[in-house]
This record gives structure tokens, sequence and C-alpha cells, in this order.
């Protein structure tokens, strides 16, 4: 399709020149004699144009006023601003206030076409960024965060509050697999930060002067490999937000350098000596319980109440009760459309097994289970035969020594008395049903009953 030139000049015959010259050239061009004009052409239904070229001096509007309309009504198109050798300045000026260029008259009919070239070329890039900007938003709704159970049903109320508190820093804790870099990305996109770019990078996936060197940037010469300089991910992420995944892993030094930016919002490139500043919200995520990290002196206290301005914690899968198939259902739906496959549910002993299963990965790993259940099943419902579940043990967050059973605060009594037994027949292969039941206080009609009713099967064959 042919770019459209909308050409606002009162005089005639700029007009009829640019017409005849741009529609050789394939444009397809319509001329103005004034602004007013062109906006009720644009009010009776006229396509937009691509881009806007106009006069700076006419009657009843000029090219600023023209601009400042243009912006008001939202319509985002380049506008060149056409102006004599005595009103550069102002030319200049509008400039500043958003017009992409300015031609002096007489016009250079190829500075024109140069001009416009260019302004077609860099605009159909910003709108194609836009394009991902606003299909990213799109993605991540505060609805996505699924579930309908309270500890849920709170984040999402707290995530919408903090939308509007776009300088605010933000801990997302929670057990790994829970979605914490999910609800980062969803506070981002649904904040007035949305158009600018979310970075994230992982504490713990570099080493510390590497990670320093990420975050803060380098000049050249800074050390060995630094043959020029680069800007850090602060820089990059200016009026953005920067999300810090397992900030636990970052080392004391380190963390008194994020502190300083922290509170004053600037910082220096390794090596440099140039305060530099940027505008940039600061969302951090930890597995791992911050407040004992500060008792044992791993962690700064003062930088943990610098981040825990407010603190959203997601809660494991195994405390969302009915959630779990209420995401399950979703990945499935999901999978079928990846995977052009039309399966419409869970067997009882499926969705009885993912009650069952207490899912030390979270959802992370209840999405990789229903993957690899939806690539080899074939029916249309998958079966609990279709599920490959980690057996419980350590990463249920059981730990087991030869003479103790240990198990975390928190979890129900039904998921203790799972793993005890579990460990108790693990530990004892080689004895009676009868001798186990008798030192747990049971009989063995009811350790029989126990073990089907927690899938126990799989652990010892007797």
């Amino acid at each position: 399709m042919n770019k459209r030139i909308f050409v606002v000049d009162d005089e005639p015959k700029i007009g009829n020149l640019f017409s005849n010259v741009l529609e050789r050239d394939g444009y397809e061009v319509e001329a103005f004699l004034n602004p007013v004009s062109m906006l009720d052409a644009l009010d009776d239904g006229a396509d937009d144009p691509d881009v806007v070229v106009a006069d700076m001096m006419m009657p009843e509007m000029n090219g600023v006023e023209l601009l400042e309309t243009l912006q008001e009504r939202e319509l985002d198109v380049p506008v060149i601003i056409m102006t004599a050798h005595s009103s550069v300045q102002t030319a200049v000026e509008a400039m500043r206030q958003g017009a992409f260029h300015y031609i002096e008259k007489p016009v250079n009919l190829e500075e024109m076409r140069a001009l416009l070239e260019k302004s077609i070329e860099l605009y159909g890039a910003q709108q194609e960024l836009e394009q991902i900007k606003t299909e990213q938003q799109q993605a991540f709704p505060i609805e996505g965060i699924l579930g309908e159970s309270d500890p849920i049903v709170r984040v999402r109320d707290t995530i919408e509050t903090l939308c509007n508190a776009s300088d605010t820093t933000v801990l997302f804790t929670g057990e790994t697999g829970t979605g914490k870099n999910l609800a980062a990305k969803t506070l981002h996109y649904n904040s007035p930060r949305a158009k600018e770019s979310f970075t994230d990078i992982n504490c713990a996936a570099l080493p510390d002067n590497l990670l320093e060197a990420e975050l803060f940037g380098y000049e050249e010469g800074a050390f060995t490999d630094a043959r020029d300089s680069k800007e850090g991910l602060i820089e990059v992420a200016d009026q953005g937000t920067l999300f810090l995944d397992e900030i636990d892993s970052m080392s004391m030094a380190l963390q008194a350098k994020l502190l300083s930016f922290l509170e004053s919002r600037q910082f220096r490139r390794l090596g440099g000596v140039e305060d530099l500043s940027a505008d940039v919200r600061i969302l951090c995520a930890t597995n791992s319980d911050l407040e004992e990290s500060v008792k044992q002196d791993t962690f700064r206290k003062d930088l943990f109440y610098r981040i825990n301005v407010v603190n959203v914690k997601l809660p494991p899968l195994r405390r969302m009760g009915d959630d779990v198939m209420l995401i399950a259902r979703e990945m499935v739906a999901e999978f079928n459309q990846e995977f052009g496959k039309n399966v419409q549910g869970f067997t009882d002993a499926a969705q009885e097994k993912l009650y069952d299963h207490t899912w030390p990965g979270n959802v992370r790993e209840l999405r990789n289970v229903l993957e690899r259940a939806m690539i080899f099943t074939d029916g249309e419902l998958i079966g609990d035969e279709d599920m490959t579940l980690a057996p419980p043990g350590r990463l249920d967050g059981v730990r087991i020594s030869d003479d103790a059973f240990q198990f975390p605060p928190g979890r129900t009594l039904k998921e203790v008395e799972k793993a005890y037994i579990r460990q108790t027949l693990e530990a004892r292969a080689d004895d009676s049903y009868a001798d186990i039941a008798e030192d747990l206080g049971i009989s063995k009609k009811t350790l029989w009953d126990k073990r089907k009713r927690y899938n126990l099967d799989e652990v010892v064959e007797r």
C-alpha cells in the first residue's frame, strides 16, 4: 500500500508541486490550503496520513499549533515543518515539541525525499516497537495470575494497588516456581512504566564481578577485556523496571553499591568518575528467608529494609487448594493450542493424584508434568498413568538423616503423616508390614490403607 502524505500550505503551488513530484515517487498525496481543512477531512473519515508536511506560517493556525492539535487528538504521525530562513529558530522549537524535522524554503526536493523516507522508516520501526509493547501488556493482565484461593486473591489485590505506585520498590518472596517473575512482569506491564522496558537479571547466574559490570556498566579500560564502554542494566532500564531475581545471591560489597543507588538514584560505571542517574523502578525476588540471612550476616540489614518496602508473598501450590485444578485446566488449554490436540480434562484418578502431590517445584513443576502428559497422551482425558511425578523426599522439603525425621513447619498433618510413612517404608524395606505397623502404632490393615490412599505403591513393592 502506498504511503499517504498530507501537505498543508496556504500557497496552492506548493501543494501542486508536491503532489506532482511525490505521486511520481509512488506516494499518495493530498494537499490542503490550511490546517483546519485537513482536520475537517480527518473528522469526515479520511484515512490517517503516514507523514504530515506543514508550513510554519499560515493563517488561522500555524504549524506548531497544528502539531499540538494532532498530539491532543493522539494522532501519532511524523510532522515535517517547512519554514523560511527567518523562522528557523521557531521550527527548531517545533522539533522540541515533537516535530520530526524541518526543511527550509525554497524546498530542495531531494532533501524532502530523504526526510520522507527517513521519517517513514523510523516511524514504522517505532510502530512495530509500540505493537510489541502493547502485545506484552496484553500478555500480562492482572487476571493472568490464576487462582481463587485467599492467598492468590491477596496477591492480585496487592499488585493492582502497586500499579499506581510506580516508583515503589517491591520484594517478591516465595518458594521456587511460585511465579515471582510472572508477578513482577504483571506489575510492570500494568503500571505507568509499561511503555518502557522490563529488564531482568538473575543475580545467581553471574560471578560477582560480572554482575556488577552488568548492573552498573563500565568504561573503556576499566578491566582487561573492557575495550569499549558499555551501559549497565540500570541505564538500559531508565524510565522502566529492573527486576533483580535471587537478590540474596549478591555479595555484601555489591549490596552496598545497590543500596547507594537506591538511596540517591545515582551511580558510577566501573572505572568511571562521572555520577550518572537513572529513573528506574527496582523489583527484587528471593526464595530465601532474608531476615534469617540478615541474622547470619550474609545480607545487609539496611538493604533489606530498603527493598522490603512492600513484600508480595507468592503462596506455594500446595496451599492453594482447588486452584491446582484451575491452573491445570488452563495449562491444558494452552498446550491444546500449542500441540494441536483436544484434551478435555483429567480422569478422577488423575485429579486425585494432582491434589495429593505436594508440588515442591510448585507451578513450574505442574507445567512440566502436564507438558509431558500432553505430549504422550492420545485420549481426550489425561490419566494418572500419563503423569510422572517426582517422588517426595528432599525436593519436598523433608530433610532425612539416619536417626531423625525432620519436616518444615507450615505443612498439613496429612502431608506430615504421608512423608513419615514414606520414610519409614523406605528405611525399613526388609521389615514386615506387621512390625512396621506395630512401631507406627496402627494396624497392618490401616498401614495398607494409608499406603493406597497416599499413592505410596511406587515407593516400595512388597
